[in-house]
Parts: C-alpha cells; sequence; structure tokens
C-alpha cells in the first residue's frame, strides 16, 4: 500500500510540477503578449486592443484632461494631457505602419490630428491670456512629427 502511494506522489509530482509551472510562466506573461496588431479604432481602447501598453497609458493620459479648466494647474494639467494623448496615437500609428496597417486605419489615426492640435493651441492661447505662471512652450504639428517609437516599444 505504501508503495502504491509513494507511486501516486511521484506521478502527481512528474504531472503537477510542469503543469503548475507552465501556469505560473503564463501567468506571468504580460497582456501584450496576446495583443494583436495592428490597431484598427482610433481611441485608447482600440489601441489598447493592439498595444496593450500603449493603450493603458493612453487610457491615464486621457483621465488627467479636463475639458473646462478653471484655473492655471488645472490648465497646464490638462495641457499636458492633451500632448501625452495626441504622442501616444501618433505612436499608434508608427506601430501601425511597422505592422503592415492599410490606409484606411492609418487614416483613422490621423484624422483627428489637426483637430487636437487646434485644441492645444486654443488652450496656450488661454493661459497666456490668463497669464498663467507656468506657461510650457506652445505645441505644433512639427513637435507632433518629431515623436518616434522603435518596434521593439510597440507594446
Amino acid at each position: 500500500m505504501k508503495r502504491i502511494i509513494r507511486m501516486m506522489s511521484m506521478h502527481l509530482a512528474v504531472w503537477a510540477l510542469p503543469t503548475a509551472s507552465a501556469i505560473l510562466i503564463f501567468s506571468a506573461f504580460p497582456v501584450t503578449a496576446f495583443a494583436d496588431p495592428p490597431a484598427t479604432v482610433a481611441s485608447c481602447e482600440g489601441i489598447g486592443s493592439a498595444y496593450s501598453i500603449l493603450g493603458t497609458q493612453c487610457s491615464n493620459a486621457y483621465a488627467k484632461i479636463n475639458h473646462a479648466p478653471a484655473n492655471a494647474e488645472e490648465r497646464l494639467s490638462t495641457f499636458r494631457a492633451r500632448i501625452d494623448v495626441l504622442e501616444i496615437f501618433r505612436k499608434a500609428l508608427l506601430c501601425n505602419g511597422m505592422y503592415g496597417a492599410g490606409q484606411a486605419a492609418q487614416d483613422r489615426f490621423r484624422a483627428q490630428e489637426r483637430g487636437h492640435l487646434t485644441a492645444l493651441q486654443e488652450l496656450h492661447t488661454s493661459m497666456e491670456k490668463a497669464g498663467d505662471p507656468d506657461l510650457p512652450p506652445a505645441y505644433t504639428a512639427q513637435d507632433l512629427n518629431a515623436t518616434s517609437i522603435k518596434k521593439a516599444q510597440c507594446k
């Protein structure tokens, strides 16, 4: 009887250890290992479905945007968050290009850039008019065009 129990224990150890190890290894993988680039929907959620890290960064930055900032601190925070979101969308656009996205998908990501740049310009103007003490430099299309990312960072 002891021999049977010992054999069962050994069999369980031989089977359970590799199974537990595999579960542990796969649970440690970030979600990015299962993402499916390129992104097809031009939203933080759409970016996240293809590039989970960029998607999370986008959602976090977007949450910091105040659509009606009332003071200098809120305007500055919103200005920075808008830049972050815009640059994340540009990075997703670049990643999509590296993953062979079609022209329609690329156009969806590029379509809103002008409007977001205009919103940043208007916010910057309101910061100037209000005499905000921490006035950052204006953000332009040239600044956006300087945004870059490597394929290994498309996560």
